[in-house]
């Protein structure tokens, strides 16, 4: 049995070795950063057209049966071509979209609309109404432009009949997105 002496004893010590250890002093040396801020960049888009208007083709034919054939779209004198500028101060990836829309459907489903980057280009992309991205990305103040073609498929000509004299209306729609970054390329990521 534990004498009450050496357990007093061993208490003390204890509590000492305790207390002893609660007093030990770190150096401790801080400095402060303020004012810091994160603001969120902005997207802004801008379309230039020749002469602020929209292109209006009158009398397209159908195309021969054996294959698609791009038609230039000719605004007036020139082109018809869209210039799509990043008015914001980050980048921004360029998608593009077209709503097509007759009273005949048939039309909007013979008749398609394709761009490119390249005014001479023989194989242009088609314009669906799901966004597709053209693989330009506009940094602020960057500016790109767009040329466009139609093609009208040949179909039956009972179908091709109802379309004579008809309208098709078309609706482009341009978006500058952010792009997406890699986690890896970002500092101390």
């Amino acid at each position: 049995m534990v004498n009450k002496k050496m357990l007093l004893s061993i208490l003390i010590i204890a509590f000492v070795g305790i207390a002893a250890a609660g007093t030990w002093a770190n150096f401790v040396v801080s400095a402060e950063s303020t004012g810091n801020t994160l603001t969120a960049g902005e997207l802004g888009i801008e379309l230039n057209r020749p002469l602020q208007r929209a292109f209006a083709v009158n009398g397209i034919i159908p195309d021969s049966k054996e294959q698609i054939e791009y038609k230039y779209l000719f605004f007036f004198e020139d082109e018809y071509s869209v210039n799509i500028r990043n008015t914001g101060n980050i980048p921004g990836q360029l998608f593009i979209s077209a709503t097509e829309s007759s009273s005949v459907p048939s039309l909007a489903e013979n008749v398609k609309i394709y761009y490119s980057t390249n005014p001479n280009d023989p194989n242009p992309i088609e314009i669906t109404d799901t966004p597709v991205d053209t693989g330009e990305v506009l940094n602020g103040g960057q500016s790109t432009t767009l040329y466009f073609w139609y093609s009208y498929k040949n179909v039956d000509s009972s179908i091709q009949n109802n379309e004579m004299g008809q309208t098709l209306n078309v609706d482009m729609k341009f978006e500058l997105r952010n792009p997406e970054t890699s986690v890896s390329t970002i500092p101390g990521a």
